[in-house]
Parts: structure tokens; C-alpha cells; sequence
């Protein structure tokens, strides 16, 4: 099994959420948040993504608003338990 297979993957169930309050379009979020609209459009369709890109996302998000929540509690694993 290749290591990418066994990588945990994140998502952040409130993406859509946040990005709908602070920003009128990816294009203006990626700008903002220094990202590809690729990876927004990942984030806001809930597909699975790395730790440290999710984290990536919302640290940058959070420097800019106010999450209403710690980083930490926004993130989610989808490994099954």
C-alpha cells in the first residue's frame, strides 16, 4: 500500500459556511488566503484533503475573521474508527 493510501484525510464540514460569510468568490478567498481556487473548491465540496492543507486554510482564515471556534475543533478525520 503507497504511502499516500495511508495518509489520514481531513476535511472541514463549515468550509462553505465560513467562506460564504467573509468572501463573495474563491477567486477572492484564494487571493486572500494565499491558495489555488483548486483546494477551496475541495474544501467547500468536502472531499477529503491533508491535514496540513486544511490547516494551512483555516490558520489563514483565522488571521483574517473570527472562526467562532479554535482551528482545532473545525477539522475533521475521515478515517473510520
Amino acid at each position: 500500500m503507497s504511502k499516500k493510501q495511508d495518509r489520514a484525510w481531513f476535511v472541514c464540514p463549515q468550509w462553505a459556511e465560513l467562506m460564504a460569510r467573509h468572501y463573495a468568490s474563491d477567486a477572492q478567498a484564494g487571493h486572500a488566503l494565499k491558495t489555488t481556487p483548486k483546494v477551496l473548491a475541495k474544501l467547500r465540496a468536502r472531499t477529503p484533503v491533508a491535514k496540513s492543507t486544511v490547516l494551512h486554510c483555516l490558520h489563514a482564515l483565522a488571521r483574517r475573521h473570527d472562526l467562532g471556534a479554535p482551528v482545532t475543533e473545525l477539522v475533521v478525520d475521515t478515517r473510520s474508527r
